[in-house]
């Protein structure tokens, strides 16, 4: 039976972590078939080998395995790999070292997007474990349903992975493939254009923080500038995603970056040119606000300290 919704789940050594993922997926309650796609990018751990121990128990599990690491050659896996083979009508994604915890989360959100044909996508709310504690988030939504669209989406910054569920006809995997600095935000903003978007109030995930996670421990720079660079890139290919909030939220990346840079250079911290260099321009095309608060900052630096 062709499945209704698959879950795109990619993995690179994340042997500690996989099998609590895999019983999130388990732990699913829907009235629909679903398929667990597992996209492994040429683990060096025994990740592969715990993914092809759960495949030979569940035939739900289909597996594409690498044997050389296609993200660190600058390939999205996603755009590549794990959307064209997805059988599905809508994907779920999740990484390896996250984990749900809902066991309805799947149908309550597919439930909605059968319901609601102008939406495209929904997210839900999570919690964050940094391996020894759980935390909560406090985003400020006053319903149990809130609309995003391009009016609102990343303020509050609401919409993770994990709890991403989507409609594959609306990926435009040409458009997605042709971005160098694609990221989770490409998808969302590509999507967007197709239709709304929806969070849902509910707790239904874990996203772990640890040391081994290859976005949640980079630095504040790689962070902030890697954001900014993907944010604007793909609102200049999707130009109706360029509201007020868009062009706000990338001017708050842009200046967080050019911050961090300041604060590296003033700590006397290895600062790289091209750091150097995205500062100095960056600085140039600023509006006046944002100039007087850098010389404010700069003078913080250099005679408060």
């Amino acid at each position: 039976m062709k499945p209704l919704l698959t879950i795109c789940c990619t993995t690179f050594n994340q042997e500690k972590y996989i099998e609590q993922t895999l019983e999130g997926f388990y732990l699913q309650k829907t009235n629909f078939p679903i398929e667990i796609q597992i996209h492994d990018d040429a683990s060096t751990d025994s990740t592969p080998e715990i993914l092809k121990r759960h495949a030979e128990k569940d035939s739900r599990i289909k597996l594409i395995l690498q044997t050389e690491n296609k993200y660190s050659q600058h390939i999205m896996p996603w755009w590549h790999y794990s959307f064209p083979q997805a059988r599905g009508k809508y994907i779920a994604l999740c990484e390896g070292d996250d984990y749900w915890i809902d066991p309805l989360k799947l149908q309550k959100q597919v439930d909605f997007l059968e319901a609601n044909s102008n939406y495209v996508i929904s997210w839900t709310n999570y919690k964050i474990f940094n391996g020894t504690d759980f935390s909560f988030n406090s985003f400020g939504h006053t319903k149990e349903i809130t609309t995003i669209d391009y009016n609102n989406i990343f303020s509050p910054y609401c919409t993770l992975t994990l709890t991403a569920v989507f409609k594959k006809e609306a990926l435009d995997l040409e458009l997605l493939k042709s971005l160098k600095h694609s990221k989770d935000n490409s998808l969302y903003i590509v999507l967007l254009k197709k239709g709304k978007g929806v969070f849902m109030d509910v707790l239904s995930s874990v996203y772990r923080v640890h040391e081994g996670g290859v976005y949640s421990l980079q630095s504040n720079f790689f962070k902030n500038y890697s954001s900014y660079l993907n944010v604007l890139e793909v609102t200049n290919a999707v130009p109706e995603s360029k509201t007020a909030n868009i062009n706000k939220v990338v001017k708050s990346l842009g200046n967080a970056t050019m911050y961090e840079v300041l604060k590296l250079k003033s700590k006397g911290e290895k600062v790289t040119e091209n750091q150097l260099d995205f500062m100095k321009t960056y600085l140039k095309k600023a509006d006046f606000k944002t100039k007087i608060k850098y010389y404010k900052k700069l003078f913080k630096y250099k005679f408060l300290k």
